[in-house]
């Protein structure tokens, strides 16, 4: 595998959001992608479907991987080191963030802050300077949204958890700074999409909304310490 190749991993990957943008990354050309997902063998059933549309100088490959899990993280780490060694590459160019759910206080923390915190952290030390941590967030997660009227929809775990993660992609592009690695870190909101997470009552297709994630892990420089959509600059 050519040296020019651009890692990434993306998190909860083998559904709606997730599995159209690794669909689409994996359709570039020079391109390696990790396809974590809690369950592979649902990685490796979706990676199936979209096969034929793979670049031939690009590879996907499905990986198990349970955020909430330390062994899951622990073991989706050595495999992807692995893997990456066996290539001759010297590391991960982009972590994307992707895994969420929409439920309790508890289980939507587990894997919205708690587990995405953990994954950042496992992952951390393989990603190569001037790569990206990509964080999926939701307009939602903007505290001056909740200021005006009328107000976005009030979903308190979900949105609070998005808030959550937009604070820390603040403390960690600020981190990044300071160790001076070139490592940007962002919060991208990809819009209301018809998902498993809203059982698809939203009003984009996933296939258009991960297209504004898409273009971050392709991009080699860049801002950092930004929440976006399609559109342009959200307010924190």
């Amino acid at each position: 595998m050519a040296a020019t190749v651009r890692s990434i991993l993306v998190t909860g990957s083998n559904q709606g959001l997730g599995l159209h943008t690794v669909h689409q990354l994996g359709a570039t050309k020079d391109m390696l992608v990790f396809m974590g997902s809690r369950k592979l063998a649902a990685a490796e059933e979706a990676r199936d479907k979209f096969a034929s549309d793979i670049h031939a100088s690009s590879t996907v490959v499905p990986v198990q991987l349970d955020i909430t899990d330390a062994a899951s993280i622990k073991n989706a780490y050595a495999f992807i080191a692995d893997y990456l060694k066996r290539k001759n590459l010297s590391g991960l160019d982009v972590l994307v963030n992707n895994a969420a759910v929409v439920g309790t206080f508890e289980a939507t923390y587990a894997v919205n802050v708690f587990g995405t915190v953990a994954v950042t952290n496992a992952i951390r030390p393989l990603l190569n300077n001037g790569g990206a941590i990509v964080n999926i967030s939701s307009n939602l997660g903007s505290l001056h949204g909740y200021t005006q009227r009328p107000h976005p929809p009030i979903y308190p775990a979900y949105s609070s958890s998005k808030s959550a993660l937009n604070s820390l992609t603040l403390q960690w592009a600020i981190q990044e700074e300071e160790k001076k690695s070139g490592i940007r870190v962002v919060s991208i909101c990809p819009g209301f999409n018809a998902t498993n997470l809203n059982n698809y009552a939203g009003t984009m297709k996933p296939e258009d909304g991960c297209k504004v994630i898409v273009q971050e892990p392709l991009a080699k420089e860049g801002r950092s310490g930004v929440y976006f959509n399609k559109d342009g600059d959200i307010k924190w």
